[in-house]
């Protein structure tokens, strides 16, 4: 906690520097020790205090940035499952299928609803709509099952079609 203190102090050093350093760049004759009348050195130290300026900005929105991980409520305590877990549990269960090659995977979280996004290459077949159809819900059942989660979306993107070498009718 100490540590975040510190932090926050830098980072409000960071702002008020950045906001007299715009103030100087702008307003140069308020300060006759330094030279800032040419153009250069001013825009040198409004560019500079701007990036300081947007810095502190990012870091602001970051600091109320929801967590990314999962907190449920149980009867012993708070739960809390990061999204990486989540990942695992969704490569896992795409991995078991051998149509699937290469897959990328993302996932939302609103309390206890989550979203999950999967980009896959699959090798094409009569089937692919089923094939789809049967990822999708082995997902949903595994991460229900596993973490007691309500899903509200799997969205499954379909990257690539791989051709199938096996069934191209020439035997190999």
């Amino acid at each position: 906690m100490f540590m975040k203190f510190i932090f926050g102090i830098a980072w409000i050093g960071i702002f008020v520097l950045a906001i007299l350093g715009i103030y100087i760049g702008m307003f140069p004759a308020y300060l006759e020790i330094l030279d800032f009348s040419s153009l250069i050195t001013r825009g040198a130290v409004a560019g500079v205090s701007f990036v300081y300026l947007l810095l502190f900005i990012e870091k602001l929105i970051n600091l109320f940035e929801r967590p990314k991980e999962l907190r449920m409520k149980t009867p012993n305590g708070m739960l809390k499952i990061s999204s990486n877990s989540v990942n695992n549990i969704v490569k896992e269960v795409v991995g078991e299928h051998p149509k699937v090659r290469n897959l990328k995977v993302k996932n939302k979280t609103n309390g206890k609803k989550l979203k999950i996004f999967v980009s896959i290459d699959i090798m094409s077949s009569q089937s692919l709509s089923e094939d789809l159809n049967l990822i999708q819900q082995d997902i949903k059942d595994r991460i229900e099952n596993y973490l007691d989660l309500s899903i509200t979306e799997v969205e499954l993107r379909v990257t690539k079609l791989i051709k199938d070498k096996s069934s191209n009718g020439r035997g190999d």
